[in-house]
């Protein structure tokens, strides 16, 4: 037997968001662009726009892929150190993506480019999935006994 420094909750929580983020996006996708964009208030012409929809399609595939890499990595990683610049720099990127929602968001924070409530739910995901790498940024570590046959 030898001792194993880790982060608690590390696996199941990069996982679990891993597999929201990929689970959100494919079902944009899925439904297309211009359906799912809809109920944000943007307009019919800009719905209509190749441009856009290509440009949103961009997005879209960008989330499911960073999806799949947090999940790779909370299901790969093992040495401490790195678990815990990975998630500082999640929490950080969240922290941008945070301020972009919330900016366009018809809420008291935002001007209101993407209208209703449902203009929000990205603010308020991105913001879950803050505290998510906050709480592992700086949760303390435990040591757990690992069993290694000989």
């Amino acid at each position: 037997m030898h001792t194993h420094t880790s982060i608690p909750a590390f696996k199941p929580s990069l996982i679990t968001v891993g597999v929201l983020y990929v689970l959100m996006a494919a079902s944009i996708l899925l439904q297309g662009i211009s359906a799912s964009m809809a109920p944000f208030g943007v307009p019919a012409e800009t719905l209509a726009s190749p441009h856009y929809v290509d440009a949103m399609t961009w997005v879209y595939t960008h989330m499911l892929i960073i999806g799949v890499l947090i999940g790779l990595v909370g299901a790969k990683s093992r040495e401490v150190g790195f678990q815990r610049t990975f998630v500082r720099a999640c929490f950080a990127a969240h922290l941008v993506y945070l301020f972009l929602d919330l900016r366009t968001s018809d809420t008291v924070f935002g001007n209101a480019l993407y209208q209703g409530d449902a203009s929000a739910i990205p603010a308020i995901t991105v913001f879950c999935f803050l505290c998510v790498f906050g709480f592992l940024s700086f949760a303390p570590l435990r040591e757990t006994k690992d069993y290694v046959p000989t």
